[in-house]
């Protein structure tokens, strides 16, 4: 699981947990015993009968790990094992790459900084005529601050302005050596006569097709294309192509739809749930991935940087 990482004053305590084991003596008479004693002996029973059934839990998963070796098929699904992504997570999701993978890897997504028309309230969408705002790359030098700590392979970004410009921020501005690659199948959804729009005058000029891109985004369309099934199927592309590169650890940098339909692909949820989850500006998600290509999601949208120093994941 990930951690957040601070330095204050005094250093932190960590607690860990682990299994107790209570040992006890029956008495001779149950008559005798007090009947707080009495409670404490049932209690010390129920320990060791919970341990009991733990340890015939993990004999299952370790015997559903050994078929699985042996078959080289996936096992049915199983709790999903902390200490290590080679067998079967919880989710239910298949193969992101459709094939397997030589390792593990660490997928972290983050949103770009402010722009000039987030604080306009105007549709981005695919249009290059919003950037960061001061506020924006300060957001993004945050980012660079929390993830110091971290180590990529390499960068992927969407090439849109606001993107790439938070990108430079956070890989560059870190010193990385690792390549930083450009994928057009990161960009943003294209929504065509709505971008650069005020969403308020989209709601009162345009008010059925706004409501369905807000309350209906799947069914949305013009010109015959829907813009949210092609950010779904750009996702699945993105996916691929990020787990197919070389190394464990990787950066994306992207926008609001897709990082949405990036969860929403990883976690096999329909379009239809696209706006279940949301995604702040700067906001940091992060995936692992096991050897056949099938992700768990482990944070989303975590914003602590944004408020406070000395945050590190």
């Amino acid at each position: 699981m990930t951690q957040l990482h601070s330095r204050p004053a005094s250093s932190a305590s960590v607690l860990r947990g682990g299994h107790v084991s209570v040992k006890h003596k029956p008495f001779a008479s149950p008559r005798m015993v007090h009947p707080g004693v009495q409670r404490c002996v049932c209690q010390a029973t129920q320990v060791e009968s919970d341990t009991s059934q733990q340890t015939t839990h993990t004999d299952k998963r370790q015997q559903m790990t050994r078929q699985e070796e042996v078959s080289g098929q996936p096992a049915p699904r199983s709790p999903f094992n902390t200490g290590s992504m080679d067998i079967t997570t919880a989710g239910a999701t298949a193969s992101l790459c459709g094939h397997a993978i030589p390792a593990e890897k660490t997928i972290v997504i983050l949103r770009h900084g402010m722009t000039t028309w987030n604080e306009e309230q105007r549709i981005q969408a695919n249009s290059e005529g919003s950037e960061l705002t001061i506020h924006g790359q300060a957001q993004a030098v945050r980012c660079r601050d929390a993830l110091a700590h971290m180590q990529f392979d390499s960068c992927f970004s969407s090439p849109i302005r606001r993107a790439r410009s938070t990108t430079e921020i956070i890989w560059q501005g870190q010193g990385r050596d690792g390549p930083c690659i450009y994928l057009d199948s990161l960009k943003e959804a294209h929504l065509g006569w709505m971008e650069g729009m005020k969403q308020a005058e989209a709601a009162t000029n345009h008010r059925d097709d706004f409501a369905t891109w807000r309350e209906r985004p799947a069914e949305f369309n013009f010109d015959g294309r829907y813009p949210l099934l092609e950010v779904f199927d750009r996702a699945a592309e993105a996916w691929k192509e990020i787990l197919e590169a070389p190394g464990s650890n990787h950066l994306v940098v992207t926008h609001k739809s897709m990082m949405r339909a990036f969860l929403c692909t990883a976690l096999a949820l329909p379009p239809t749930s696209f706006r279940a989850v949301d995604i702040h500006n700067g906001g940091v998600s992060i995936f692992r991935v096991n050897k056949r290509g099938e992700a768990m999601l482990t944070n989303m949208n975590m914003t602590s940087h944004m408020h406070h120093d000395d945050i590190y994941y």
